[in-house]
Order: C-alpha cells, then sequence, then structure tokens
C-alpha cells in the first residue's frame, strides 16, 4: 500500500487523516513539522486535542 503524499494535503486534510490513522508516524511528523513552521509548539497530547477540535470531534478524556 502507498502512502500518501502528507506534503500535498490541507491542513485539514492532514488532520483528518491523522484522526483515522493514529498510528501513522510519518502523518503525525508532516502534522508536527508543520506546526514547528509556524513557530507553535505543543505536547502530542495538545496537538491531538486540536486536530479534535478543529474537526469537530469530540474529546475522550
Amino acid at each position: 500500500m502507498n502512502k500518501p503524499n502528507f506534503s500535498a494535503m490541507t491542513q485539514q486534510e492532514l488532520q483528518q487523516y491523522i484522526l483515522l490513522h493514529r498510528d501513522d508516524e510519518d502523518a503525525v511528523h508532516e502534522a508536527v513539522l508543520r506546526i514547528q513552521r509556524q513557530g507553535t509548539t505543543v505536547s502530542s497530547e495538545e496537538f491531538i486535542e486540536i486536530v479534535k477540535q478543529r474537526t469537530g470531534k469530540p474529546s475522550q478524556s
């Protein structure tokens, strides 16, 4: 199976992909790189919460 081209995805597409494929380290890595380029730093837990908020997914806490 070929992996998607994460760098070609929009931020929203990447967020949706990560929610469906939480174990895909390459996708998470791309998302972290994008966050770093914006000058933002967050923990992995904060990142997942941000993705949930932006995609309208309820928190499972």
